[in-house]
């Protein structure tokens, strides 16, 4: 691949991590209620969610860091 493939795709890459992390930090936001007022099984729930989302999130912010220094990581 040559240097511009490769800077579309590092381009693509970034913009589809920042809509990622863009999306759970607002799902967070939502959650934030259902933590302050489920119990039981609906809890645990959101809390499984919440650890999906913290995965998603280190991903993406990485994914994304790197770009912006100027490499793939």
């Amino acid at each position: 691949m040559n240097e511009s493939g490769l800077a579309d795709r590092s381009a693509a890459r970034a913009a589809q991590a920042r809509a990622n992390l863009e999306a759970a930090l607002r799902e967070c936001g939502e959650l934030a209620d259902a933590v302050a007022t489920f119990e039981g099984q609906d809890l645990l729930d959101v809390l499984i969610a919440i650890d999906s989302i913290r995965f998603l999130m280190a991903e993406s912010s990485q994914l994304l860091q790197g770009v912006v220094r100027g490499y793939e990581g």
